[in-house]
């Protein structure tokens, strides 16, 4: 999943950052148990479950 385009699916909340279902991001990392980490559009980090994303088309 490394590099792949990401839309979240619901509302993610983690280290302060709100983002909104809808809104997308580039997948860096993932980690034990499901959850990525993902530099959203805006610049900042959201750690959602794999879950809470659909892969964008390339």
């Amino acid at each position: 999943m490394r590099g792949t385009r990401i839309t979240l699916t619901t509302t993610v909340e983690a280290l302060g950052n709100r983002h909104r279902a809808g809104e997308q991001g580039k997948v860096e990392e993932t980690h034990t148990g499901g959850y990525l980490t993902v530099r959203m559009d805006d610049g900042r980090h959201n750690f959602p479950h794999r879950d809470e994303v659909t892969s964008d088309p390339q």
